[in-house]
């Protein structure tokens, strides 16, 4: 039985933990954080059936994921008048999830005691340093090092897994993005416009569109309205209301308050009943991530490492595609890696997984983005 190491344990190590242990692997994940609930959280997660269909092949417990189904999507203007309401995505049968619901639930049926294979071992707070692909190896910062006859690098946007593939290029540019997220506690709010229509309609999903900014909002949860939006960072004078001045990462002094100070200066107006909820966002309750433009990852396997998740094809958290090509990824990767695959042939299975897996998230960024080189 083939011993399989994962690095990284957000969404797509996990899904590539449980679609392995699935496949009769013995699996461990390393992650570098504690996984609280900081670590997990982030901007919705949007997908669509087919990948709604994998995650109940797999037993993940919706009940605990609590995927909401996306009816209608309803406009408004920076002060809160009604725009259009469009259509449902097509096909029919989307769903936004919170990401540290999907993520629990995710766990939950990797690490379970019972259901198909062997359970997952998380190791938390394993920081990694070095990863060698032809001896399968994996070195702590303490220097302890692990095997695995394959290795799977799942460690996201800043991954060691990609460093160590000779051809990428691992230079990280300046910020482009910032993406903020807004858990607003709506308790005493009875009476807010925006409360009480995803109290008549949960599965709601509203967008409210200022000046080149988007509010997406949303409910999980009853007592709580979950907001995500990003803004551009812009090498400017830094007067304009949502474009950061910079020289580098260190000097941008972009803090909590200052967010959703950016942001009541464009939806705060007196009449619109959004002031009254971005009012009552608390300070630690809003998170927020720098993201730069990342140059595409050409090579994602090499021996016995590949990559999977932003690891190998970074989406920026306002594409909503970029969940769901890490669990189609991870589903693929267990065709591929069957356990009575033969040791020696590890390296060309992982070879012969990324070839599809890269021609179709080429086609899928490049309907995002229209940016992906020709050549």
């Amino acid at each position: 039985m083939p011993q399989i190491i994962i690095v990284g344990a957000g969404l797509a190590g996990l899904a590539s933990a449980l679609s392995l242990r699935r496949a009769g692997h013995k699996v461990q994940v390393f992650e570098a954080s504690q996984l609280g609930f900081r670590d997990t959280e982030g901007t919705i997660a949007q997908i669509g059936p087919k990948v709604n269909d994998i995650l109940k092949r797999w037993g993940v417990d919706a009940a605990v994921a609590r995927p909401v189904l996306i009816k209608a999507v309803s406009e408004f203007d920076h002060d809160g008048a009604p725009g259009a309401t469009e259509e449902a995505p097509k096909p029919p049968g989307w769903c936004y999830y919170q990401r540290s619901r999907l993520h629990e639930a995710l766990l939950n049926s990797a690490t379970a005691p019972t259901g198909s294979g062997h359970p997952v071992e998380i190791i938390s707070g394993m920081k990694i340093s070095a990863i060698d692909p032809e001896a399968g190896l994996v070195i702590s910062q303490e220097g302890q090092a692990y095997h695995g006859d394959a290795i799977i690098g799942a460690d996201g946007w800043h991954s060691i897994s990609r460093k160590t593939l000779p051809l990428n290029d691992t230079t990280i540019p300046a910020p482009a993005k910032v993406t903020i997220h807004l858990n607003v506690d709506i308790s005493g709010h009875e009476q807010n416009q925006i409360v009480q229509r995803f109290r008549l309609q949960p599965e709601r999903y509203e967008k409210w569109c200022g000046a080149n900014i988007e509010l997406k909002l949303y409910s999980v949860e009853p007592g709580t309205i979950l907001v995500d939006t990003v803004l551009p960072v812009g090498s400017t004078s830094g007067k304009s209301s949502y474009m950061f001045g910079y020289t580098n990462l260190a000097e941008l002094d972009i803090c909590e308050e200052y967010l959703k100070d950016e942001l009541l200066k464009v939806f705060g107006s007196a009449n619109s009943p959004l002031k009254e909820l971005l009012d009552a966002a608390e300070y630690r309750d809003i998170q927020f991530w720098f993201y730069p433009n990342l140059p595409h990852v050409q090579e994602w396997a090499f021996r016995r490492l590949v990559l999977i998740g932003d690891a190998a094809h970074p989406f920026l958290p306002c594409e909503p595609p970029g969940t769901s090509q890490s669990i189609t990824g991870a589903d693929a990767l267990a065709e591929a890696l069957r356990s009575d695959v033969e040791m020696d042939h590890i390296p060309e299975h992982l070879a012969a997984w990324v070839i599809p897996r890269k021609e179709r998230v080429k086609t899928i960024q490049g309907m995002e983005r229209n940016d992906w080189p020709s050549t």
